[in-house]
């Protein structure tokens, strides 16, 4: 009996002699710093809140916060408003039907602001110090495709006219309107660019009847007439706003 107990005895000697080698032999547990693990931790907030920041960036809330402030909303209601009921534009004016601003029709199709209003770096900057100072107009001034395309390096016309957007040519644009009463595509007028006529936030203008009387209207669109007056409007408040700031 005494033996098998210092057989058993010598077997637990054996073993534990085994696991401390073992022990003894295995490398040594790291420990992670403190101040490794905080840097950690910022490096992963900071990546965290730049994704972030970067994704309500691409959407029209960003632009409406940041610069198309709480007063300007039309211009947000412009991109969401139903193309073939009436809205507001971006002056606070009403439009017969949405679709003749073509914010309105670009955001029935899934288009957000970014799809226009293509982000890049030195309009950004410059933006961002307008904003801080508050060297700006409220509402924005208007941007036509010469300012849209500055820093682009992109033709005017291409700007709409592309395989990414319409992807056809000024021929093809030609055709598809041949039948109207006055052709407005079809180029006489080489002074003229796509925005002169088409509109984002606002009704879009014939400018063909600045010279003719039988022009067709597509549905909430206006005279150059009437597009004048609005910008006058538009010109006039932008100026008493300005002299009551000063």
């Amino acid at each position: 009996m005494s033996d098998e107990k210092n057989v058993v005895q010598e077997n637990l000697d054996n073993t534990a002699q085994a696991e401390e080698a073992t022990q003894e032999g295995a490398a040594p547990k790291k420990k992670v710093s403190r101040k490794k693990a905080i840097i950690g931790a910022i490096i992963a907030f900071v990546a965290a809140f730049g994704f972030g920041f970067y994704q309500w960036h691409e959407t029209p809330e960003f632009c409406v916060t940041i610069c198309h402030t709480p007063m300007n909303q039309e211009y947000l209601q412009t991109l969401y408003a139903n193309p073939y009921e009436p809205a507001v534009d971006k002056w606070g004016n009403e439009v017969e039907y949405a679709g003749g601003m073509l914010a309105s029709i670009h955001g029935n199709m899934g288009k957000r602001c970014m799809a226009c209003h293509t982000p890049a770096i030195e309009e950004q900057v410059t933006e961002g110090i307008e904003w801080i100072t508050g060297n700006y107009y409220n509402p924005l001034s208007e941007r036509d495709l010469a300012r849209l395309v500055f820093y682009r390096h992109a033709g005017e016309t291409e700007f709409c006219l592309n395989a990414g957007c319409h992807n056809i040519s000024k021929t093809g644009l030609t055709q598809i309107t041949a039948d109207m009463s006055r052709n407005p595509h079809s180029w006489h007028h080489s002074e003229y660019t796509c925005s002169d006529c088409h509109k984002a936030h606002r009704a879009s203008v014939m400018v063909c009847t600045q010279c003719h009387d039988d022009v067709e209207y597509p549905m909430g669109w206006i005279s150059a007439e009437e597009a004048s007056n609005l910008e006058h409007q538009y010109m006039s408040w932008n100026e008493e706003q300005f002299l009551a700031a000063a």
